[in-house]
C-alpha cells in the first residue's frame, strides 16, 4: 500500500513530461493523519497489536510526506508507477486509439514545456528586477553617505576658519585680550600724533630748566 493510500489520500499521477502531479499539500496530509490516528491510537485501543502497527505505519507515512526531501522521493516513485500503468493501458488499445492518445499526449507535453519556459522566463525577469532594485538602493545609500561626509567636512572647515579669525582679532585688533585669570582686559589705547608731540616737548623743556639755586 502506498503512503498516500495509507492516509486515505488520492494517488499521485504523472504528467505528459513524466513529472509527479499531486493535488494534496501539507495541510491535507496533516488533516488526514489526525483523522485516522485518532481511530488507531494505542490509547484508544489498549492491547490491540493491529491498531498499534497501523498507528506506526500512519506515523511513518505522515513523516515521509511532510519532509520535503522524502516527499519528493515518494511522489517521484508514485509518478513512475502511474506512468507505467498508463503505458500498459495504452498498449492494450487498438492502433487508432493509440495514435489519438499519442497525439493528445504530445500536444499536452508541448503546452507544458511552453508554460514551463514562460514560468522560467518570468522567474528570470523577477530575479533581474530584484537585483536592479537592490543595486539602486545601494547606490542611493552610498550617495547619501557621501553627502553626509561632505557636509561634515564643510562644517569642520568653517569651524576652523572662524577660530582663526577670532585669534587674529584677539592679537592685533581692538578685541579684548585674555588676562592671566582668563578674564578679558581692554587692549592698550593708541596715542595720537599730537599727544606724542606734546609729550616730547615737555621732556625737552624739563631738560632745559635751570635749578632754583643758580
Amino acid at each position: 500500500m502506498s503512503k498516500a493510500s495509507l492516509l486515505g489520500l488520492p494517488e499521485p499521477e504523472a504528467d505528459e513530461l513524466g513529472r509527479p502531479v499531486w493535488s494534496c499539500g501539507e495541510v491535507e496530509v496533516s488533516k488526514a493523519y489526525r483523522k485516522l490516528s485518532v481511530v488507531v491510537h494505542p490509547d484508544k485501543n489498549p492491547g490491540d497489536e493491529d491498531a498499534r502497527r497501523a498507528f506506526e505505519h500512519l506515523n511513518a507515512a505522515h513523516r515521509m510526506l511532510k519532509d520535503p526531501s522524502s516527499r519528493e522521493d515518494v511522489l517521484r516513485g508514485a509518478a513512475d508507477k502511474a506512468r507505467r500503468r498508463r503505458e500498459q493501458q495504452e498498449a492494450g488499445a487498438d492502433l487508432a486509439t493509440r495514435m489519438q492518445l499519442n497525439a493528445a499526449k504530445n500536444d499536452k507535453a508541448r503546452e507544458l514545456r511552453k508554460a514551463e519556459g514562460a514560468g522560467l522566463h518570468a522567474h528570470v525577469l523577477e530575479q533581474m528586477r530584484k537585483r536592479q532594485e537592490e543595486a539602486k538602493r545601494r547606490a542611493e545609500a552610498a550617495a547619501r553617505a557621501a553627502a553626509r561626509n561632505e557636509q561634515r567636512e564643510n562644517s569642520g572647515e568653517e569651524g576652523r576658519g572662524g577660530a582663526g579669525m577670532a585669534q587674529g582679532r584677539g592679537a592685533g585688533g581692538g578685541a579684548p585680550v585674555q588676562g592671566p585669570a582668563g578674564k578679558a582686559r581692554p587692549a592698550p589705547e593708541q596715542e595720537s600724533d599730537e599727544d606724542d608731540e606734546a609729550r616730547k616737548s615737555a621732556a625737552r623743556n624739563k631738560r632745559r630748566k635751570k635749578p632754583t639755586f643758580m
